[in-house]
């Protein structure tokens, strides 16, 4: 039998003013984007990559690591070997988005240092 939802009431109503505030926030907030290594910690090889959202990326990274799942189809060989918990996440190098630049110019950086940082490894220990 399904529960019917929660009765509008003052408390669970969102009033406008409360909501185009919220949305400008949103709208405000810093975008952080940066690159990451997803590391097997039993082959020590290294999925290196850049994203224009760290946080949300860290979240995808813990989200399927409680559900078993695996983060990324390069990885999928290896995680059905060792399993989800055989990897390790670390944030690289994180990049704040400004306030005159495009998505475009922001991704471009991104892929800059994105780069930069693959030539520090061996690329034998890269997905």
């Amino acid at each position: 039998m399904r529960k019917n939802p929660a009765p509008d009431t003052e408390q669970t109503k969102m009033k406008p003013q409360n909501k185009k505030g919220l949305i400008a926030a949103y709208k405000q907030r810093a975008q952080i984007g940066g690159i990451y290594a997803v590391t097997n910690t039993q082959t020590g090889k290294s999925l290196v990559l850049a994203s224009a959202d760290i946080g949300g990326i860290r979240k995808r990274y813990e989200f399927s690591v409680l559900t078993g799942g695996c983060f990324h189809p390069k990885l999928q060989q290896d995680a059905n070997q060792f399993g989800s918990g055989a990897f390790s996440f670390a944030v690289l190098e994180e990049l704040e988005k400004k306030a005159t630049q495009t998505d475009r110019e922001f991704m471009d950086d991104l892929e800059v240092l994105l780069s930069l940082w693959l030539e520090k490894y061996d690329p034998a220990t890269l997905y």
